[in-house]
């Protein structure tokens, strides 16, 4: 009972003496091993960052030639509709009109439809109508007949032209009578396919990250200066360019910020009406120098407290890529630059006497190709 008694008040008095330790003691007294070594490590890692590539910026791409481009419209005369030889007749006792049907599958590029024919044989007068309208009054002779030229403003995709005798009047006894050959319907189509002409070309990802400035330069060539209507250029649907240009003349036109993708890239030429050759086509790109990427970081009371006073060491570490290439690059701790050249797989430096309480930065900035797996700050125990 005695022994008891004793193991009680030595177990009561452990407990008090945990209870009125101060909490960061008594969470480390009660912390485990494990748990320790946890906290332990996940402390000692001031930054770790995956950087990736980062480039320079003299090995980009400052030059994207695109293929010259041709835009022209073609007019040609085509045949629209044909009708077989027919008698259209007009009497008290015989009437027979005749209804010819046609199509324009492309109405707004159609211009100077014309209606051809010839009369055979012809008795009073001869009335034509397009779509309802009278386009047509007149008694004319056997023979050729000067084109009818059809309006354009009554012109539909879908079209009726209707052909009559002109009535008798009280002449009971009479039929007037048309008989037509050769009806044709004529006009211009306009070929606008060849007006426009789309290009593609790519900024990989370093070349969109650096990329400062960027110019469409060409030089258009006219059929003539007073047949061309306006050049419009767009890159990526936005307009950067819309006048008659003076022919021959070379033209440097610059991107708006903000116009460019990373990746594809599309440039459209277009003209509304004449013949153009635009020649010399090619983006000119200029570039901040080089990539450098910033990471910051903290350094705690603790452990600057430590390094101080050479309990502690902070190390950077750099691994890379092992492509057995030179890499050359520029380190910048709090404005203080180291510069690294190896081959290695992996560059480390002491960093003590760059840091300061508080916050704290790293500038990474390349001087040849850098491939970086991570970047990682750490504190080590002496």
């Amino acid at each position: 009972m005695g022994a008891a008694a004793l193991v009680a008040i030595i177990a009561g008095l452990i407990f008090l003496y945990i209870l009125f330790l101060p909490s960061v003691d008594r969470e480390d007294l009660l912390q485990s091993d494990t748990e320790k070594k946890s906290v332990s490590a996940e402390d000692r890692v001031l930054l770790l960052e995956n950087v990736g590539q980062l480039s320079v910026g003299e090995d980009l791409e400052t030059r994207k030639d695109i293929p010259n481009v041709f835009l022209f419209e073609t007019t040609n005369a085509k045949e629209l509709a044909r009708e077989n030889p027919f008698v259209v007749r007009k009497g008290w006792f015989d009437t027979q009109k005749k209804d010819m049907m046609f199509s324009l599958s492309d109405l707004a590029n159609t211009e100077n439809v014309l209606l051809t024919f010839n009369i055979k044989s012809q008795k009073g007068g001869l009335t034509i109508m397009l779509n309802g309208h009278t386009i047509f009054e007149s008694e004319v002779g056997a023979g050729n007949v000067e084109p009818i030229k059809l309006d354009k403003s009554l012109l539909q995709q879908q079209n009726t032209l209707t052909f009559a005798a002109s009535p008798v009047g009280l002449k009971f006894w009479r039929t007037n009578e048309y008989a037509l050959e050769a009806i044709r319907v004529v006009g211009d189509i306009t070929d606008k396919s060849k007006q426009e002409s789309q290009n593609v070309f790519t900024l990989s990802n370093d070349e969109y990250e650096n990329l400062k400035d960027a110019d469409l330069r060409f030089i258009p060539y006219c059929s003539g200066q007073t047949r061309v209507g306006a050049l419009d250029i767009s890159v990526n649907n936005r307009n950067i360019f819309s006048a008659v240009p003076v022919c021959e003349d070379p033209y440097k036109q610059k991107l708006p910020s903000g116009i460019l993708n990373q990746g594809q890239n599309t440039v459209v030429f277009r003209t509304s009406s004449g013949s153009y050759s635009v020649e010399q086509i090619f983006l000119d790109f200029e570039y901040d120098k080089t990539t450098s990427k910033t990471y910051f970081f903290e350094v705690n009371d603790t452990h600057f407290n430590d390094i101080v006073d050479s309990k502690e060491s902070v190390v950077l570490t750099l691994n890379f890529v092992d492509d057995d290439k030179d890499k050359r690059g520029v380190l910048d701790v709090n404005g203080h630059l180291q510069s690294f050249d190896q081959t290695g797989r992996t560059y480390s430096k002491t960093i003590n006497s760059f840091l300061k309480r508080g916050n704290n930065y790293i500038r990474i900035e390349p001087e040849t190709e850098l491939n970086i797996i991570d970047l990682r700050v750490e504190v080590q125990k002496k």
